[in-house]
């Protein structure tokens, strides 16, 4: 069933390289495919990643500590390059009694802590740490351009990267000041996020190997989603480009009405992860993220975790129900009741999923 499903896609093969062979060795994957197909989802899609700038970092302590579980620094971050700067306003929570803990790098949609859509206490309880951020802290989600993007870029070309690529860029920064943390376990640091900003997590973790893993929830079209095939009541490029064309470069607006044409997938992007952890949740009522195809592209990346003698996604042979939580191999994929949220049952399943893997 699922072959069939496929073949209606007519996905480009994300093994298949530029002199025609197929990829069959780590070695022709990391050296030749993998940077091929990267630099065409920078090029067309996301654009490129910006020049690096050191930022200014300051830090002070929150009085609140969850009960005595943790201890919370607000942590600054000052970018300046020639007459123009920004600060970006960060929060870091680590657990008390855990001497080197994982980490998830959060970008939210809300300054809050906690937050709807960031359980901070029960992540504290499973033994993670929590570094969140504000999307509109780094920059506005509209076309200005404002705050670090305005920073960030001078004057926008073609393949200048767009908000998606300035809020990842945010995350890397965030993962740089991490390294210098004795309190973090460096081999354990995620990223996630929810709809835009679960595309910018997979974006992040697919620019940055640092990234153990990452969580994308509902993160849909030109996130997890395949573009090709959608499903009835998806949302298409033609949607999100004429909505939000500043999250993207400008040579993505040409695709607008070409979605079966693209010269690449979202598969592609998931596969740029491997060999880390890939999260990718769905919502039964959230028809616009197009689980199927989220689901599908995780099952068309799955190979090249193949070449590292890995598992991606295991999953039977038919499209997710309802209540599937597919979870076993490096990929994994779940489909939960209910509607496009960030829900303590996404975070649940996740965390518990990672807790195995890593032996947190």
């Amino acid at each position: 069933m699922i072959e069939k499903e496929l073949l209606k896609r007519n996905l480009p093969n994300l093994l298949l390289m530029p002199n025609g062979k197929r990829v069959s060795s780590v070695k022709e994957w990391e050296s030749v495919q993998k940077p091929y197909l990267k630099e065409i989802l920078l090029r067309e899609e996301y654009g490129k990643t910006f020049a690096p700038i050191e930022p200014k970092i300051t830090s002070k302590l929150n009085a609140v500590d969850f009960s005595g579980k943790a201890v919370w620094e607000e942590i600054e971050f000052l970018f300046e390059l020639g007459n123009k700067s920004h600060a970006v306003k960060t929060n870091l929570i680590l657990p008390k009694q855990k001497s080197c803990c994982p980490v998830i790098i959060y970008i939210n949609f809300r300054p809050d802590i906690p937050d709807r859509y960031l359980p901070v206490e029960e992540i504290i309880d499973n033994g993670f740490g929590v570094f969140s951020v504000c999307r509109g802290d780094i920059a506005s989600d509209n076309a200005s351009f404002d705050k670090l993007a305005s920073v960030l870029i001078s004057e926008r070309d073609d393949e200048t990267g767009g908000l998606l690529m300035v809020w990842a860029y945010m995350a890397m920064k965030m993962m740089d000041y991490l390294q210098l943390r004795s309190e973090v376990d460096k081999s354990k640091i995620g990223i996630a996020g929810h709809s835009r900003l679960g595309k910018t997590a997979l974006l992040a973790a697919a620019l940055d190997e640092r990234f153990a893993f990452v969580f994308a929830n509902d993160s849909g079209c030109s996130g997890a989603a395949l573009s090709r095939g959608h499903c009835l009541g998806a949302e298409k490029l033609e949607h999100i480009t004429v909505t939000f064309p500043f999250w993207f470069c400008k040579n993505y607006l040409k695709y607008i009405y070409c979605d079966d044409e693209l010269p690449f997938d979202q598969h592609y992007l998931l596969a740029l992860i491997a060999p880390r952890i890939v999260y990718v949740g769905g919502a039964l009522e959230d028809t616009w993220a197009d689980n199927d195809n989220q689901f599908l592209s995780c099952v068309s990346a799955s190979p090249v975790w193949k070449l590292y003698n890995k598992d991606g996604l295991v999953y039977p042979n038919r499209l997710p129900l309802v209540g599937d939580e597919f979870m076993d191999g490096e990929v994994g994929f779940y489909l939960r009741a209910g509607t496009h949220y960030h829900s303590r049952t996404d975070w649940g399943i996740c965390l518990n999923a990672i807790k195995k893997k890593l032996n947190v």
